[in-house]
């Protein structure tokens, strides 16, 4: 009589565990993704019965507002995306949220399959939330010199353009915010710069409705009676940031 055995081979297991991460992301930014953003850094942790590294990720739900793009195109659900696309960079989010800021989060779900079997791991944990962050206004990004021609004698009252149309570059902002203040950070060496009647002082702040209101003045040194080049320093700010130039 004859008492045969016999054994099956081993089956490399599908992942055990996924989880779900957390990532803010800029106001109208985007966020590249890791491939740890999906494996180590969830909660819980991906793990594999073997140990296997991931395969690829299955989107499973897209986020209601941004884009999931891989190449830079747009991806839909049930897309499949390898750890080599994630690794090179090339998985990203673009958020596209104008006027809204904060916003809890915009999730997209997702699934895992590892190296060895090549499967999914059916597990329903997987959550990707994407929580924006509000808008930040940004100070003005241009602001040059300007030349004001004066006579002996005579007083200089300045206008708001002195100080934005009319410098070079002219005034500019990235959100085009009004300029708001100007701020005089030095001082003519002769001369008195006034405001309002009196002497300005270094890192006044002056309203730009004032200057045009005519109460930023420079009188000349009377005891000075020749040509002269009389230079002073300033900044501006924007109404959305108030925030002055460098």
């Amino acid at each position: 009589m004859l008492y045969t055995i016999t054994n099956t081979g081993s089956t490399n297991a599908r992942p055990s565990a996924i989880g779900a991460n957390s990532i803010s992301v800029d106001y109208e930014g985007e966020h590249v993704f890791t491939v740890v953003n999906f494996t180590t850094e969830t909660t819980p942790a991906y793990a594999d019965p073997e140990g296997d590294a991931p395969s690829y990720i299955k989107v499973l739900t897209l986020p209601s507002a941004g884009e999931l793009q891989v190449d830079a195109v747009a991806i839909t659900a049930g897309a499949i995306v390898s750890t080599g696309v994630i690794s090179a960079g090339n998985f990203k989010y673009i958020a596209d949220n104008p006027g809204v800021a904060p916003v809890a989060a915009y999730t997209f779900t997702f699934d895992i399959a590892d190296a060895g079997s090549n499967t999914l791991s059916g597990l329903s944990d997987g959550v990707m939330s994407l929580s924006i962050n509000a808008e930040v206004n940004s100070p003005p990004d241009s602001v040059g010199d300007n030349t004001v021609n004066g006579t002996y004698g005579t007083t200089t009252v300045f206008d708001a353009a002195d100080f934005t149309t009319n410098t070079t570059p002219a005034y500019g902002d990235p959100e085009g915010d009004a300029a708001y203040k100007v701020k005089i950070t030095s001082l003519p060496p002769s001369g008195t710069l006034s405001f309002n009647g009196s002497p300005v002082l270094v890192n006044q702040e002056i309203l730009l409705s004032s200057v045009d209101a005519g109460y930023l003045v420079f009188n000349q040194d009377p005891s000075v009676k020749g040509s002269q080049t009389i230079d002073f320093d300033f900044s501006i700010s924007d109404v959305g940031s108030e925030q002055f130039t460098a």
